[in-house]
């Protein structure tokens, strides 16, 4: 008798993983709009607003993967990405409102939670290559190219207009 792959403990992983992410996603759809709003530098406003949006759009994709599955999900908490948003929140509380100092801080704190993301959606795309639903690897494929490309973006701000910024600032 063949096993399916809802009945394997991988299955069971995968789709705790997936709500995790799920968690995470609505979590971060939140904190990176208060980030736009918090920040100076009009490229980094501009980021934060482009990944809020992208964040609806991954949470639908994890809605459609759910759907896939015929899978329900239960509470979507992700303790990693509320510590994250935590740590977020403390730099715009702490640290001087419109400084290039602020945006480098904010930047470096949605690159934690970029990189949490990165690794989440590349083990969920491997997963679901064993899994074998190829529809939802896609979709999982495209969150994590966005999320990529999102990281490489903000690397090109910091470098580009907020960490010379800070530097003067500091000076």
């Amino acid at each position: 008798m063949e096993v399916s792959a809802k009945q394997t403990g991988l299955f069971d992983f995968f789709t705790q993983c997936l709500q995790d992410l799920y968690g995470a996603e609505k979590k971060v759809v939140k904190s990176y709009a208060a980030l736009s709003l918090a920040s100076f530098t009009p490229e980094l406003q501009s980021a934060l607003t482009t990944q809020s949006e992208e964040g609806h759009s991954h949470i639908s994709r994890l809605e459609l993967i759910f759907n896939m599955l015929d899978y329900q999900p239960g509470k979507c908490r992700c303790e990693i990405i509320e510590l994250l948003s935590e740590k977020a929140a403390s730099i715009v509380k702490n640290v001087e409102t419109g400084t290039a100092l602020r945006d480098a801080e904010i930047i470096y704190a949605v690159q934690l939670i970029a990189h949490y993301k990165i690794a989440s959606y590349g083990s969920l795309v491997s997963l679901m290559g064993e899994i074998g639903y190829p529809d939802a690897e896609i979709l999982l494929d495209q969150c994590l190219t966005e999320e990529k490309n999102a990281d490489a973006y903000l690397t090109q701000i910091a470098v580009n207009f907020i960490n010379p910024a800070a530097k003067k600032e500091s000076e």
